[in-house]
C-alpha cells in the first residue's frame, strides 16, 4: 500500500507549491542560519591547535543539529497548512539532547561502511606501492590504476554503496523524531527504516530528481540554488508525509480489527432426556 501512494512527481509539485507560498520566510530563515554559522566560525578562528577553535567547532555542530531539526519541524508544519513560526526553534531545545544522540548514531551507522572501505583501499594502495618502481612514472600510474580497478578498489566502492543505502534508509529519522514526541532515538531510527522499506525505488528516483534540480539551480547562480534547495527540502518532507498518510489506513484497519469482539462459542443445545 505504501509504494502505491509514494509519488516523486507529486513531491516535486508539492515542494514547488510550498516554496512559492513560503519562499520569503524560508529564505530569511536559511540566510539567518547561514549568518549565525558564519559568525560562529569566525569566533573559532583558524588555529586548529587552539582550544577556542575546537570549542566553537563543537558549538557549530550543536547549532547545525538544532537548526536542522527546527527547519524540519517548520516545514512539517507548513506542509500541514500552518504558517512558519520562529517559536519552533524554542520548541526544539528540550529535544536537543536526543537530537544530538540521534545524529551521532545515524552518522556512525552511515560512516562505518565508508571507513571500512577506506581502510581496505589504503591497504590495497600500500601493497601496490610496495612493489611499484617510483622511478618509472608509467609503471607507477599503471600500479595506481590497477589498485583502484582491482579487488580493494571494487570492495571500497561496494562499501560506499552500502553507506549510501543506509543513509537513504535513515533519511527520515530526524523528521520522525521531531514529528512524533512519543518516539525515542531508537524508535525514530526504526521508524525511518520501516517507512523506507518497499519504497527505495521511488525514493532513489526522487533523490535523482533533486540532484538534477539542484544542478539546474547551480547553473542559475546563487539565487537559483537557494530556490532549489528549499524545493528539495520540501520534497523530502512531502515524501515523508506521503508514506505516513499511506500507512494510516493500515493502522485504522488494525485498530478496528482489535476492537471487534471475538465470536462467541455457540451454546450446546440441551440434550434430550
Amino acid at each position: 500500500m505504501k509504494a502505491q501512494l509514494l509519488s516523486p512527481n507529486g513531491a516535486l509539485k508539492t515542494g514547488w507549491a510550498l516554496t512559492r507560498k513560503h519562499f520569503i520566510v524560508m529564505l530569511g530563515l536559511f540566510l539567518g542560519i547561514m549568518v549565525v554559522s558564519w559568525i560562529v566560525s569566525l569566533l573559532g578562528g583558524s588555529d586548529i591547535t587552539s582550544f577556542r577553535y575546537w570549542f566553537f567547532y563543537i558549538v557549530s555542530l550543536v547549532l547545525s543539529i538544532w537548526f536542522g531539526a527546527s527547519m524540519n519541524k517548520i516545514m512539517l508544519n507548513a506542509h500541514a497548512g500552518e504558517e512558519p513560526s520562529f517559536s519552533t526553534f524554542g520548541q526544539m531545545l528540550p529535544k536537543l539532547g536526543g537530537l544530538i544522540g540521534l545524529n551521532l548514531m545515524v552518522g556512525i551507522i552511515c560512516l562505518l561502511p565508508m571507513l571500512v572501505g577506506f581502510v581496505i583501499l589504503v591497504a590495497g594502495l600500500g601493497s601496490s606501492l610496495a612493489v611499484a618502481d617510483f622511478s618509472n612514472p608509467y609503471e607507477l600510474g599503471y600500479t595506481l590504476g590497477m589498485m583502484f580497478s582491482g579487488v580493494s578498489g571494487i570492495v571500497s566502492i561496494l562499501f560506499s554503496l552500502v553507506a549510501l543505502y543506509l543513509a537513504l534508509r535513515l533519511m527520515f529519522t530526524v523528521l520522525a523524531y521531531v514529528d512524533d514526541s512519543s518516539l525515542s532515538v531508537f524508535d525514530a531510527i526504526q521508524r525511518s527504516w520501516s517507512m523506507t522499506h518497499g519504497n527505495m525505488g521511488k525514493i532513489i528516483l526522487a533523490v535523482l530528481m533533486m540532484i538534477v534540480l539542484n544542478i539546474i539551480g547551480f547553473i542559475a547562480l546563487i539565487v537559483g540554488i537557494v530556490v532549489t534547495l528549499i524545493i528539495s527540502a520540501f520534497m523530502i518532507v512531502t515524501l515523508y508525509e506521503q508514506i505516513k498518510a499511506s500507512e494510516q489506513p493500515t493502522v485504522a484497519d488494525e485498530a478496528a480489527a482489535a476492537a471487534e469482539p471475538a465470536p462467541s462459542e455457540p451454546e450446546n443445545p440441551a440434550q434430550p432426556q
